[in-house]
C-alpha cells in the first residue's frame, strides 16, 4: 500500500554540526519511506525561549572556544536541581509561544534532536492534542553516544531513540523514561552512507572487499 506523505517538524539548533546533520539524515529517510514528505527545521529556543536560552547559538560559539567555561556550564546545568529549575522556567516562559508556533506549522509529527527542545515541546504537543482532538506525536533522537545531558530525557515522548546502552541507562535513571519507550537505533547517518553500506554488505567478506576495491 502507498504510504502517506508526512509534514515533519524537526526541533534543533546550530550548536555544533551534529544536531542539524542528524535532522537532515532523518529527513532523507522520511522522504525515502514516505514519498512526498516535507520537513522543516526550527530552533524554538532561539525564537521563543527566555534569556539566557535564546542566546544559545551565540553562547555555544563562545563556550566552544573556551573549554573550561564549557565544562563548568555543562557540569552545573547537568544537575538535578538545575534540571528542575530549568524545566519550570522554560515551560512557564515559552510553552504557549511554542504551542502556537507548532500549530502554525501544522506538522504530522515532531522530532527533537536537541536536549533543550524536549520537555517544552512534549507539553506543547500534549496540549495541541487536547485542543484539536488529533494526536500529535513527538519523538526524541538523542545524538550523543557515550554520555548525554539529562535534559535529553523527557519521558512524555512517544519513543526515545538512543545509540548505546550507556545512554539507555541514563534515560531510565535520570529521565525515568520507561524501557518500552526506548529504541536502540544507533546514530542517524546520511542516506547515501546507508545505501553504500547495504550495497557493500559485510566489509570483510569477499563481496565486501571487492566492492571496496581491495
Amino acid at each position: 500500500p502507498n504510504k502517506k506523505s508526512l509534514r515533519v517538524l524537526f526541533l534543533s539548533s546550530d550548536t555544533g554540526g551534529g544536531h542539524r546533520a542528524s535532522a537532515t539524515s532523518l529527513a532523507q529517510q522520511f522522504e525515502a519511506l514516505f514519498p512526498g514528505s516535507t520537513y522543516e527545521l526550527c530552533d524554538i529556543v532561539q525564537l521563543d525561549g527566555p534569556p539566557p536560552y535564546n542566546m544559545l547559538v551565540k553562547s555555544y560559539k563562545h563556550l566552544s572556544a573556551h573549554p573550561h567555561q564549557w565544562k563548568l556550564v555543562y557540569s552545573v546545568s547537568n544537575t538535578r536541581a538545575y534540571e528542575m529549575l530549568a524545566d519550570v522556567h522554560m515551560k512557564s516562559a515559552m510553552e504557549r509561544a511554542v504551542r502556537k508556533r507548532i500549530m502554525e506549522k501544522a506538522p504530522d509529527v515532531v522530532v527533537s534532536v536537541h536536549p533543550l527542545m524536549t520537555n517544552v515541546p512534549v507539553l506543547a504537543c500534549s496540549n495541541i492534542t487536547k485542543e484539536t482532538g488529533k494526536h500529535l506525536p513527538i519523538f526524541t533522537v538523542c545524538t550523543d553516544l557515550g554520555s548525554a545531558h539529562s535534559m535529553w530525557f523527557a519521558n512524555g515522548v512517544e519513543k526515545l531513540f538512543v545509540a548505546s546502552e550507556a545512554i539507555k541507562g541514563l534515560a531510565m535513571q535520570r529521565g525515568k523514561v520507561p524501557e518500552e519507550k526506548i529504541v536502540m537505533s544507533g546514530l542517524p547517518i546520511r542516506y547515501d552512507f546507508s545505501v553504500q553500506a547495504t550495497n557493500m554488505g559485510e566489509r570483510h567478506s569477499e563481496g565486501g572487499r571487492e566492492y571496496q576495491g581491495v
